[in-house]
C-alpha cells in the first residue's frame, strides 16, 4: 500500500474525514501531515509516522481511498 499527498481518510469510529497534505523524511521514519474534518468542528492538522498509519489502515482503523489522479 503506498499513501500519498492528496489521499482521503475516513475513520469510521467517530466518523472523521482527512486529508494527506505532506509526507516528509523524519529521523525516525516518514511523517504524515493529515488535515481531519470533524463535522460541526474547525479543522485539524495531526502528525502520524507512515508505519503507524498503514497498520491502522490495515487493521481497518481507518478507511483509505486514493486521491485524485492516483490509483491504488
Amino acid at each position: 500500500m503506498k499513501l500519498k499527498v492528496g489521499d482521503s481518510l475516513h475513520e469510521p469510529l467517530s466518523g472523521n474525514n482527512g486529508e494527506v497534505l505532506k509526507i516528509i523524511n523524519h529521523p525516525d521514519g516518514k511523517l504524515v501531515t493529515i488535515r481531519w474534518y470533524v463535522e460541526d468542528h474547525l479543522a485539524h492538522e495531526g502528525e502520524f509516522f507512515l508505519n503507524k498509519l498503514v497498520k491502522c489502515i490495515r487493521q481497518g482503523e481507518i478507511e483509505h481511498s486514493p486521491g485524485p489522479g492516483h490509483s491504488d
